[in-house]
């Protein structure tokens, strides 16, 4: 926070970056150590993962059955805790039962369940649990409309373009991940059947048969949302995110109307040699 606060005026016109990490100082603080802590935890995950499986095939039957139970119960018991520090730093529970023991008594018991209803040596995918959470976030960021993010980032860098590029980044990642997903996922089995009855590999499938199929889409898409976010940046300037949109609703508030027509003008402008930009391109490459 004082790094932030001592950078605004050394930054001078990005000044706003400055600002941003003093207002964000509590959070970075929270998030450099969870970053640090998942990093790590992947690779120790990683290497704990070999050593148990070249374990397991050491040990007897029943001695591996014994110990899967064991890590199973941990894991689910510090899952269940990291749920409950987490809770506990959004509503400062403070009470120690509720965010330590509770969580890891019920982490333990549902990780134990969870390792008896497995089948030794069972395949337990995890591509439909990842994508369906990543659907999750994804929905649940794109439900927020980009106004109601601008004025948040508003908040959080102050007044300025910074705050209109964040929300419109933001929203436009969410947006353009589901239809980019939704494109994959309505592709032709045809092709693909094709060339993998030539003998091809996973990659050679997805170049030749997946990535022709669904870059015209992309192209699509991504043109139509430059399109959307041309005419939503007027919006969100008018919310303090900078822009001709901020200079709009300042000529608004003075009444000086004359300039008003004038941004207005150069809006409608914008708009449609964007518009006939973006037609051109698809009629070009789609």
């Amino acid at each position: 926070m004082s790094l932030g606060s001592a950078a605004i005026e050394p930054l001078g016109a990005f000044g706003f970056v400055g600002n941003f990490l003093y207002q964000s100082g509590d959070i970075l603080r929270t998030i450099t150590p969870a970053l640090a802590a998942l990093v790590g935890g992947s690779i120790l995950s990683s290497r704990l993962g070999r050593f148990g499986q070249s374990l397991s095939e050491r040990l007897s039957a029943g001695a591996a059955r014994a110990v899967n139970l064991i890590l199973a119960a941990a894991a689910g018991g510090m899952l269940f805790v990291g749920i409950g520090q987490t809770l506990n730093w959004f509503y400062e529970i403070g009470n120690p039962f509720y965010i330590v023991i509770l969580p890891a008594v019920l982490g333990a018991a549902g990780g134990l369940t969870l390792a008896i209803l497995t089948k030794p040596k069972a395949a337990l995918s995890i591509g439909l649990t990842v994508y369906y959470i990543t659907r999750m976030i994804v929905n649940a960021v794109r439900s927020v409309e980009a106004v109601i993010m601008a004025i948040v980032f508003v908040i959080f860098v102050g007044i300025g373009p910074f705050a209109g590029v964040m929300a419109l980044g933001l929203h436009t990642i969410a947006s353009l991940v589901k239809l980019y997903s939704e494109q994959v996922e309505s592709i032709l089995a045809g092709p693909i059947e094709a060339i993998e009855a030539t003998g091809a590999n996973r990659l050679q499938t997805i170049i030749y048969a997946v990535i022709p199929q669904i870059i015209p889409p992309y192209i699509s898409y991504t043109m139509y949302r430059w399109d959307i976010n041309v005419r939503m940046s007027t919006i969100i300037g008018i919310t303090g995110g900078g822009g001709i949109g901020f200079l709009l609703v300042q000529n608004i508030n003075l009444l000086d109307y004359n300039a008003a027509s004038t941004q207005m003008l150069a809006i409608a402008i914008v708009v449609s040699f964007m518009d006939y930009i973006s037609s051109v391109m698809r009629e070009k490459y789609v």
